[in-house]
């Protein structure tokens, strides 16, 4: 009877675990490409963080292959000949889609029928396809002409034209997200950069990866696209709120946070060593351009300041000790200078919530609390002679 009893048991819980694997589907990609007759097609996953490749054949005389996909959730796969030559689908469960083309690519001159992801997609590629040949032109006219004597001109014009591409991508990225929520390509889309630059901020951004998550995480809590993402947006409000937090202490009245670096001799200095005098706390880097320029109008009023008991401590942000040295031997810096040549991972840079935002300014009264915090240098200078000079 105990033996009954126990297969009894057995059965049911294999039932039980049956019916609780995910559920599994088959998708089917069709294509039609005379141009790319003979050539062998592949098919890959693009997983969250990697490819994996699923199946090769050969594509028959007259232009046709099939694949078939087990799903057990929608997912993005790569369709491709060679690196150059590929298309990007959004499958969902039990799909059929079919990929024609009238030239030997499958991005240019491609139709995709059955598949309303895959076609957003296409579309996205295409337009990301001519943002590159844009961006291709200005890197030729760049490299042509940097030896003219009008190149700093010619530059300006070359930024201001990606600038133009650059705010075109960021439109097409924003309309996508606010007319497509819902759909999986959307996080190919809002990822994507324009060569090394970010389209959107992800702080500054947020909103957009944050609908994005709630609208995906209710209609796909098990995608593993969606889970990754939604992690992503977690780690990105708290590191948001963080900052919130860590700015609210950097107000004007409250105390600066101690800072201890060591000088260009090697020397440790700590801003509580110069308490006692109101201090100009400067936040730059050797490599910044706008810092060596904030350097020159600086020395224009050190002298003023010093005869009026106001010091200037230099926090280097430099990761390169000669970088750093060098800058300040060029460009002949006589106030304090400190940096524990850390750049971006040094404290200071969380402490004084920087976000490597530099150059950047915190002027402080005699016993190290907060006057006014600043980025721009002229405003700074006038602040100081106008409204703190006389007291």
């Amino acid at each position: 009877m105990i033996k009954k009893f126990a297969f009894i048991f057995f059965l049911l819980g294999l039932i039980y675990s049956c019916s609780h694997e995910p559920e599994k589907s088959l998708a089917t990609i069709s294509g039609n490409i005379p141009g790319l007759s003979g050539k062998w097609i592949y098919l890959e996953e693009l997983e969250v963080k990697n490819k994996k490749l699923l199946d090769s054949v050969r594509i028959s005389e007259h232009g046709k292959f099939n694949f078939e996909v087990e799903l057990q959730d929608a997912g993005f796969y790569i369709l491709r000949t060679n690196e150059d030559n590929y298309l990007i689908l959004l499958l969902e469960k039990n799909e059929y889609v079919e990929v024609k083309s009238s030239s030997d690519t499958l991005l240019m001159g491609s139709k995709i029928i059955g598949s309303e992801g895959s076609k957003l997609l296409l579309n996205f590629e295409v337009f990301m396809k001519m943002q590159k040949q844009r961006v291709d032109s200005l890197a030729e006219v760049f490299y042509a002409s940097r030896g003219d004597a009008d190149f700093l001109i010619t530059k300006q014009r070359l930024d201001s034209v990606y600038n133009l591409i650059y705010n075109d991508q960021r439109n097409y990225v924003i309309d996508f997200v606010n007319k497509n929520p819902g759909s999986l390509a959307t996080l190919i889309v809002i990822n994507r950069k324009l060569g090394n630059n970010a389209v959107l901020d992800e702080e500054k951004d947020y909103k957009y990866f944050r609908e994005t998550d709630s609208v995906l995480m209710n209609k796909y809590p098990e995608n593993k696209h969606v889970a990754d993402h939604h992690n992503r947006v977690t780690e990105i409000k708290t590191r948001i709120y963080d900052k919130f937090m860590a700015d609210r202490k950097l107000k004007p009245g409250n105390k600066a946070p101690n800072i201890v670096l060591k000088d260009t001799s090697g020397k440790f200095i700590s801003l509580r060593d110069l308490q006692g005098q109101k201090l100009l706390l400067y936040f730059w880097a050797g490599w910044n351009a706008k810092s060596r320029q904030d350097n020159r109008k600086l020395i224009t009023v050190y002298d003023k300041l010093k005869r009026n008991k106001i010091e200037i401590f230099g926090v280097s942000l430099d990761e390169n000790e000669k970088v750093w040295k060098g800058a300040v031997k060029i460009d002949k810096l006589p106030w304090i200078q400190g940096s524990d040549i850390l750049g971006v991972d040094s404290p200071v840079n969380e402490k004084y919530n920087l976000n490597m935002e530099l150059p950047f300014y915190y002027f402080l009264d005699e016993d190290r609390k907060i006057i006014f915090r600043e980025k721009d240098v002229e405003n700074v200078i006038d602040r100081l002679l106008n409204d703190n000079l006389s007291n």
